[in-house]
């Protein structure tokens, strides 16, 4: 949440009000431009408004900046805000930052003056955040963020409701040109202690259409955006014949986008989760290569978690400016080397492989899971089901024996609750082999669910279970 201060310049200029207002920003609009954004180094901000700053105001609607030129920005006077900074005043700019030279331009500009000392100042604009739940009060009123349009004026009439005044409502515009909400100001009085009408501010939302349209028109502008987002995708190819029949709309038809996301992100259907046999990778005549950690576990071990559309296809290598990062798996390092081995030749340590999957598949996700979420959600649905374990409870053991291949499934749906799809492979023999094993996964990668299509191929009714 961004928030804006009116607080009184500690310059003896008697023309500052002492009033303070709180200015927050969406980071899916400041994301969802031209422009773009990059991700803080600490990862994808949770989805809340954060806060933009807090800037004094005068009462005619001047504005003070950089009044204590020599009172300079020491990051050692709010170490202990450090972690509460990183989640509720996140740097959205590029290059990817920690968030410091945010704070410091914020604090030199701003911050100096106001009558708060440097600590005191981001203190209580976190607490600020903290206290009004922007992202609640708009959800109690039926406005989320889920890239739908929603009326000016009912936006901001759920803020004065809450708030008791109307705040200030800035917009900006997307790519494709529609209005979205990007930030929200809310003034307080010098104590910082309740809300105030905004002296001196515009409280109409600047650069926001004014104008409600009916609910329909609204969805055929939503539609629009998704055919522009999506102009290969086939399910919407009949939009542009909808929208032929808005071409006498009045020219000033807007209306607000409430969160904007990353076009080439957001719309997939759900996830294939894929788990493979090493002993049927292997058992191949391309072989394969243990990892430089050493031979795997015989376990099934993770393919990827790929986004994946009703019909069958699947969007791939969504964000070329989204590349790979180790750093910020680190922490996930010792799992993945367990749970997500490369078996490719020549040896590696697992990094080509997970960056592949990263960047062809998790790309295609970033309106859901970063890159750190989509790595450990992946290990989490494993975690979660223990296929080995499934098919070993079944009588189904890798000891290179032949099972039906219905006796597997039914294995597998008795012990996950939901109906795997197999793929087979063929061992140096020309036996057919059980090698992946499909499930399906809800688009936030919270749960399974049973699979709206299935991939093409087949295995015989016989598959061998090879060891490892």
């Amino acid at each position: 949440m961004e928030k804006v201060s009116c607080l009184l310049s500690e310059s003896n200029n008697s023309s500052w009000d002492p009033n303070e207002a709180i200015r927050v920003k969406w980071p899916g609009s400041v994301c969802g431009t031209e422009h773009r954004c990059c991700y803080s180094t600490a990862g994808k901000p949770a989805t809340n408004f954060t806060i933009h700053g807090l800037w004094p105001y005068g009462i005619d609607g001047t504005q003070p900046t950089f009044c204590k030129p020599h009172n300079h920005f020491k990051k050692s006077k709010m170490s202990d805000l450090s972690g509460r900074m990183q989640v509720s005043w996140p740097s959205l700019a590029c290059p990817s930052g920690n968030g410091l030279k945010f704070w410091s331009d914020e604090w030199d500009k701003y911050g100096t003056c106001s009558k708060s000392k440097q600590h005191q100042y981001f203190e209580a604009a976190l607490k600020l955040k903290d206290k009004i739940d922007l992202l609640q009060i708009l959800k109690n009123s039926g406005i989320k963020p889920d890239g739908k349009f929603y009326g000016l004026f009912n936006i901001r009439e759920s803020l004065r409701g809450a708030l008791g005044y109307e705040p200030g409502v800035y917009c900006n515009v997307d790519k494709w040109g529609n209005n979205q909400l990007y930030q929200i100001f809310i003034c307080l009085d010098p104590s910082w202690s309740k809300v105030i009408e905004c002296p001196g501010l515009p409280n109409a939302g600047r650069g926001c259409a004014s104008k409600d349209f009916e609910f329909e028109c609204v969805l055929l502008w939503h539609l629009w955006f998704h055919r522009n987002c999506f102009i290969n995708n086939d399910k919407l190819k009949d939009v542009d014949e909808i929208l032929a029949s808005l071409a006498n709309l009045p020219s000033d038809f807007q209306d607000i986008k409430y969160l904007s996301v990353l076009c080439v992100s957001q719309n997939f259907d759900f996830f294939y989760f894929v788990q493979q046999w090493p002993g049927s990778y292997c058992d191949t005549a391309k072989s394969c290569c243990y990892p430089t950690t050493g031979k795997p576990e015989a376990d099934f071990g993770i393919h990827g978690l790929w986004p994946n559309y009703k019909d069958g296809s699947y969007p791939s290598n969504c964000d070329p400016d989204s590349p790979f990062d180790q750093s910020r798996i680190s922490d996930l390092r010792s799992r993945m080397q367990k749970d997500w081995p490369t078996l490719a030749c020549p040896s590696g340590n697992g990094i080509t492989f997970w960056s592949h999957e990263w960047e062809k598949h998790g790309t295609c996700s970033e309106s859901s899971l970063d890159q750190h979420a989509y790595f450990q959600t992946a290990l989490n649905i494993k975690k979660q089901v223990n296929l080995l374990q499934i098919l070993q409870n079944a009588g189904i053991n890798p000891d290179g024996g032949s099972y039906s291949l219905e006796t597997i499934k039914d294995a597998i749906k008795e012990g996950s609750g939901y109906t795997p799809w197999i793929e087979c492979n063929r061992d140096e023999s020309g036996n057919s082999q059980l090698y992946q094993i499909y499930l399906c996964v809800d688009t936030s990668g919270s749960k399974l669910i049973e699979c709206p299509v299935f991939p093409k191929g087949k295995c015989g009714s016989e598959i061998e279970f090879p060891s490892f």
